[in-house]
């Protein structure tokens, strides 16, 4: 992409994470957008290439920037505990799916930029989005074969879960939540694509009071989801979203003090049968002495 559209790219994103609350709007949309666009490369060189599309940026700015990106959810980090991984470079970080952060924020563009603006704003993003795949392939962690641990908040993996949803067809998908947030309004049309892709979907949630959101799921989706509660204490902290038998995270909840920061720990297998079958076999254990909500 040329540069003066990495610019238009920049605006947009900061102006959806200013929406979110990021006090640092700018910078981590620049630091977005160049660890889609310049993967693999050191933060030095992030840094240089940064400095192509805003000539005053810092050093510390963009590493506020990737630090704010790392507490909303937006990027998440790379932990090398299968050993060393040229593939992500020294900058291990893994962006979400641009084309999804757009697509959740669709409504908040089209108030702020007018119908033309938008319409080219949009097909920058597609170039960036195609970007991103290239660079980071169809489930976003730079492997189509393998596992890779993570550091990261709950943000990541729901913009994750949304960019993987519409590549499967006929198949379960099982989850261990803590609520039903990740069935919120604004991410319904992906649920409701793969169910009538012919998938149903099963979660497990450790949050009670969440009654009448339960209500309005069965509601909308029929016998095409089943809701069970657990409480935490029967089973702490853990964290499973799995899909069939080629790709499943297993991750937990940290217990931090301040609650502030990334606050998860995990591993996605991708077509890894022996571990993907271990996860499985945890979910189907829980999911069978439970009753639904």
């Amino acid at each position: 992409m040329e540069e003066m559209k990495l610019v238009s790219v920049v605006q947009t994103f900061e102006s959806i994470f200013d929406e979110m609350g990021i006090d640092v709007s700018h910078e981590a949309s620049l630091y977005y957008v160049a660890s889609i666009y310049y993967t693999p490369m050191s933060f030095t060189e992030m840094y240089r290439k940064a400095k192509r599309i805003r000539k005053s940026i810092s050093e510390r700015a963009l590493r506020n920037g990737r630090n704010a990106l790392m507490d909303n959810g937006l990027i998440a980090q790379v932990l090398f505990v299968h050993g060393s991984d040229t593939r992500f470079g020294t900058e291990p970080y893994l962006p979400v799916n641009p084309r999804i952060v757009v697509e959740v924020y669709t409504e908040y563009l089209k108030d702020i930029y007018s119908d033309e603006d938008f319409s080219i704003r949009n097909r920058d993003v597609g170039e960036i989005h195609g970007i991103w795949m290239e660079n980071f392939g169809r489930h976003g962690i730079r492997i189509e074969k393998g596992s890779v641990t993570l550091r990261y908040v709950d943000t990541w993996v729901l913009y994750n879960l949304l960019g993987a949803i519409g590549g499967f067809e006929n198949t379960t998908i099982s989850m261990m939540l803590g609520g039903i947030d990740v069935f919120k309004d604004v991410y319904k049309a992906y649920y409701s694509h793969i169910i009538q892709q012919g998938s149903k979907i099963r979660a497990i949630i450790d949050r009670n009071g969440e009654a009448e959101g339960v209500k309005r799921l069965k509601m909308e989706y029929g016998d095409k989801i089943e809701v069970k509660y657990m409480p935490s204490e029967d089973y702490g902290t853990c964290r499973q979203i799995l899909f069939d038998h080629d790709w499943a995270l297993d991750g937990k909840e940290l217990l931090l003090s301040d609650r502030s920061g990334p606050s998860c720990i995990g591993t996605i297998y991708i077509r890894e049968a022996d571990s993907t079958a271990l996860s499985r076999n945890n979910f189907e254990n829980i999911w069978r002495t439970h009753s639904p909500c």
